[in-house]
């Protein structure tokens, strides 16, 4: 992480809470707390208000933030309740994004709204831990358009393994599900992220072609009925 970023980061850390200490901050930004340290005299340097007390850590002068946002208590709450859902369901990487975004909002609302816990909590259970292992490589993946090789387990326990170009991600409120292009059917298939026992991406990267897109995937299936189906087998358009 280049220093200028970083010291964009511990002003938002900072104006997001009341107060912060430096150990904290260190194993946020994963560096040491000589170097939080340092970093805070050059913001100070600068004339970023930070003020510090000993016991507390540090802080902003009231009213160094962004112009408030016009927020409802209700819309806030609405607003943390999505967010802490969202993060509790992402991937490591998406839900450390999210928190930042979490942040970057705190400091531009009012001093009332901020002080508000989220009214909705979602613990980071093992299972979404392991899920999360799985979720920030398709993510790379999608976005490289790298195939990836996944070792596949269906509701029947029977194993497979397939060549995939990776397309998108769908979370159904129970779980996520990968849709992608499979090399050994020649069709669309989509795949419960819980069952997949070995993820691989690949060096090779697929190309775009017409009928092989997500926006032809999207519009070869009924969403309702993929929905109901989700449950009862591994969500594939054809039988795999």
């Amino acid at each position: 992480m280049r220093r200028a970023e970083r010291l964009f980061q511990i002003v938002q850390i900072i104006g997001a809470s009341q107060w912060t200490t430096a150990q904290a901050l260190a194993e946020r930004l994963a560096v040491s707390e000589r170097t939080i340290y340092r970093d805070i005299d050059h913001l100070s340097a600068s004339g970023v208000p930070v003020y510090s007390q000993p016991g507390k850590g540090y802080a902003l002068l009231e009213g160094y933030q962004l112009p408030p946002l016009m927020f409802s208590v209700e819309e806030w709450q609405a607003l943390l309740t999505g967010l802490a859902m969202a993060q509790g369901w992402a991937g490591r990487r998406q839900a450390e994004a999210l928190r930042a975004v979490q942040e970057k909002l705190a400091m531009a609302v009012p001093a009332q709204l901020r002080a508000m816990t989220p009214p909705v909590s979602a613990p980071p259970l093992p299972e979404r831990r392991m899920l999360g292992a799985l979720l920030d490589p398709l993510q790379q993946a999608i976005a490289e358009r790298a195939k990836v090789r996944l070792h596949y387990r269906d509701l029947q326990e029977q194993h497979s393994k397939r060549v995939i170009w990776p397309l998108g991600l769908y979370f159904w409120g129970h779980c996520w599900t990968l849709a992608g292009w499979c090399e050994l059917r020649g069709a669309f298939r989509h795949f419960r992220v819980d069952r997949i026992v070995i993820l691989q991406t690949l060096e090779d990267s697929y190309p775009v072609r017409p009928g092989q897109t997500l926006a032809d995937y999207e519009a070869s299936f009924d969403c309702e009925t993929t929905k109901e189906k989700s449950d009862e087998r591994p969500l594939s358009l054809v039988r795999g």
